[in-house]
């Protein structure tokens, strides 16, 4: 009930749960990123990336972050209540592809994330799967209703590994 963060590029537990104590105090999403930079589990935030959104008085407030040492291609956009990251990529054209589905996407917001993957699904858009044909090593969508606990979401769907010549997306 309160918002996302998502954590990525070189994941850490702890950077994950730090940025979700954080947003339990009702910090902004631009002050948890900060906050996430400045006291990185293992003091190298420069290879991380990091999306926050939250609902302050009915309100989407956002902030990204990606650091300078994630893989090429890397980069994050911010739009009015959404926030997209991407490391490892194509190009800028995959991000570029995945705001544009999620925001001419109709539907509760498990359809605009569903289509914004979609939007990813380009042999190699992760470059480590260019020569396997497919977009991605793996896929998840996970949304919380207000009340959900951690542990049971409204939807939390995980494709951590697929068959050679499979597409996670196409799985998801």
């Amino acid at each position: 009930g309160v918002g996302v963060i998502h954590t990525q590029a070189y994941y850490l537990a702890a950077n994950q749960n730090y940025g979700i104590q954080l947003m339990n105090l009702g910090l902004p999403p631009q002050q948890i990123i900060d906050s996430l930079v400045a006291n990185d589990a293992q003091n190298n935030p420069f290879k991380r990336q990091y999306g926050v959104v939250d609902l302050f008085e009915g309100s989407a407030r956002c902030a990204a972050y990606t650091g300078v040492n994630c893989d090429d291609y890397k980069n994050h956009i911010i739009g009015p209540n959404y926030t997209i990251q991407g490391n490892i990529l194509l190009g800028q054209q995959i991000l570029d592809s995945m705001e544009a589905r999620f925001l001419n996407t109709e539907g509760e917001l498990a359809c605009k994330l569903m289509a914004a993957l979609q939007g990813a699904k380009v042999i190699g858009a992760d470059t480590r799967c260019l020569d396997d044909g497919v977009s991605s090593l793996s896929a998840f969508l996970r949304v919380a209703q207000p009340n959900d606990p951690a542990n049971d979401l409204y939807i939390d769907l995980n494709v951590p590994s697929v068959l050679p010549g499979t597409d996670p997306i196409d799985v998801l």
